[in-house]
């Protein structure tokens, strides 16, 4: 049996779309535990719309998506656990086709599917191709620094209980780090299908709230994962990745967080004051080069809008 772990705050609005792809999953051996991260809309209210025995109500004190999904295995029996995010949708054929992979070979320990992007309000779907990546595929995920969102990821318990579960510290970059962690643990499996869809509402402004914390969640993360990423990527791909967090904390002005990236540079990577400086220039282009092409996708976005690849 599959259990669907969907952790929420305040998303009554859209928690419906999700419910219902999975309630028409063409594959029916599943449970769907619904999270509430202490959400004070009226999502008791659209849960309470709901009489299918499949759906499992849990309340925990707001404390993040993470510690919500944790508690939803917990709550949860099934052998393998999805994990869908409030906001996403799946095609009916999701949890077939995912149950079809793990028949396939005992060795697989969790397996994810290719996605697409639906953007609001005007319903322009952008399709862009995963690269291919299963099997024994740690060190080509630690290399590329991500794997896919949680919405796409189902893995077997005793793995995710193995593994010790979702890191409670991380806020953002929560996919990242636990897709290295199911990849160093256990042989991937990949379904080549559009099957999840992520909703983006470009009427609501995600970037400047959030960017210095997701700046610090992400120093987290490379810290986390330094070793590894030292012994099989190298020292240019961890100072790329630390670079990434910089340019975040210069759009945010977080000096703070500047001067700690700056630190682990000299602490890990032994970087000399000259090379220091060579790496602030580098950041400083490589930021005005980076909004100049985003506004210009962006503006194609709008003034033609459609598939983007």
């Amino acid at each position: 049996m599959f259990s669907v772990i969907i952790p929420v705050y305040n998303r009554a609005n859209v928690i419906s779309r999700a419910l219902d792809s999975v309630l028409a999953q063409t594959l029916t051996d599943f449970e769907i535990i619904v999270v509430d991260d202490g959400s004070n809309d009226n999502l008791k209210e659209v849960y309470a719309k709901y009489a299918s025995s499949k759906i499992h109500y849990c309340y925990q004190e707001n404390s993040g998506s993470n510690p919500a999904r944790n508690n939803g295995i917990k709550y949860s029996s099934g052998y393998y656990v999805s994990f869908l995010d409030s906001d996403d949708a799946w095609e009916p054929e999701y949890l077939n086709e995912v149950a079809q992979k793990f028949a396939g070979d005992d060795e697989i320990g969790f397996v994810w599917v290719n996605h697409i992007k639906k953007y609001l309000p005007d319903g322009h779907i952008v399709v862009k191709k995963s690269r291919k990546l299963e099997g024994f595929v740690y060190n080509e995920v630690l290399q590329q620094g991500s794997l896919i969102n949680s919405s796409c990821i189902t893995a077997k318990r005793s793995l995710i209980e193995a593994i010790g579960g979702w890191d409670d510290k991380l806020q953002a970059c929560q996919d990242d780090d636990i897709c290295f962690r199911l990849t160093k643990a256990a042989k991937t499996g990949y379904v080549d299908k559009e099957l999840c869809i992520f909703y983006i509402d470009e009427r609501i402004d995600r970037i400047s709230s959030s960017n210095s914390r997701r700046a610090w969640n992400s120093l987290y993360l490379w810290q986390k994962h330094s070793k590894d990423i030292l012994l099989f990527c190298g020292k240019k791909n961890f100072e790329s990745k630390i670079m990434g967090v910089y340019l975040r904390f210069l759009e945010s002005r977080d000096r703070k967080g500047l001067i700690q990236c700056e630190h682990i540079l000299v602490d890990l990577l032994k970087m000399l004051p000259i090379r220091i400086f060579i790496f602030r220039l580098k950041c400083i282009y490589g930021l005005l080069v980076f909004k100049v092409k985003n506004n210009g996708k962006y503006l194609a976005r709008r003034i033609l809008p459609g598939k983007i690849s």
